[in-house]
């Protein structure tokens, strides 16, 4: 039960994940250190290839299925698209679960969580699908373009979730596992802290070019408030403070039980803005 409760807890179940994911990659790479070798070769045949078609694989001759059976077994090729497969996945899956644990009932989508977990996968099996030939490439941008116009977002947010996840599925199809481990954890970290703290839930309010409280109550008058409860604040925007309120406190004792000013903000501009409780 108290395994439970801690696994419950989600800052402990993303470090935990985190931690055994590094842990059994690095088990990994240590039994079966030729990996690393078949990972480096497939990123330096990427990047370091003099032109784009230098790291293609010869074509296979039709008739000659016994070499491409061959070529299928090799783990020179078959290595690196499993490595990026199953970390695009594995890094991926976090991320899901930031969304659902952030996101309402009401805007919360499962096609859309589902989305985020696939998306990943097929881009790292298209980077190694287009990166021997520059007609694939271009024909995929334009299936591409096409699909995202089609694709709906419910929100800004998603928008960036669904920017991560591609970036994700480049880094881990180019094998970057490190880029793409590193990305997946930074971006969960600040996820989490940016809805945990609420930031940008109140815009702040200034007065010239000072940061004031929204909550903050002064008296103007010299007069403290009563403690007693207001249910609501009203603002009058005015360039005359003093007939402003002379004004606003005719029509506040006729249409309220109680009222006070709570603050006046003076601007550079020359304009005040009377804060009253009412």
């Amino acid at each position: 039960m108290k395994e439970d409760a801690m696994l419950n807890n989600i800052i402990i179940r993303l470090a935990v994940y985190y931690i055994t994911w590094l842990l059994i990659l690095n088990a990994i790479f240590h039994i079966f250190p030729e990996i690393l070798y078949y990972v480096a070769q497939e990123r330096e045949r990427i990047f370091v290839g003099s032109s784009l078609d230098s790291g293609a694989d010869p074509p296979i001759p039709l008739g000659n299925i016994q070499e491409g059976v061959n070529r299928l077994a090799d783990p020179e090729h078959t290595i690196p698209v499993v490595v990026a497969l199953v970390l695009a996945f594995g890094v991926t899956l976090p991320i899901t679960w930031v969304y659902a644990w952030t996101h309402p009932p009401k805007k919360y989508s499962q096609a859309f969580v589902q989305t985020l977990l696939v998306i990943p996968v097929a881009i790292s099996l298209v980077v190694f699908l287009v990166k021997g030939s520059l007609a694939l490439a271009f024909s995929l941008a334009g299936i591409v373009a096409a699909v995202t116009f089609r694709l709906s977002l419910k929100s800004t947010i998603e928008g960036v979730y669904m920017f991560m996840v591609i970036g994700i599925g480049l880094a881990a199809g180019t094998q970057l596992t490190t880029v793409a481990y590193l990305a997946s954890l930074a971006f969960v970290t600040i996820t989490l802290s940016v809805w945990k703290i609420n930031y940008g839930a109140q815009p702040p309010v200034l007065s010239g070019w000072r940061i004031v409280s929204p909550d903050h109550s002064v008296q103007t008058s010299g007069t403290k408030a009563t403690g007693n409860s207001y249910d609501a604040r009203i603002e009058v925007h005015t360039t005359k403070v003093e007939t402003a309120q002379k004004a606003t406190a005719q029509i506040l004792k006729s249409g309220t039980k109680q009222w006070q000013v709570a603050d006046v903000i003076e601007k550079e501009d020359g304009t005040a803005i009377v804060v009253y409780d009412v």
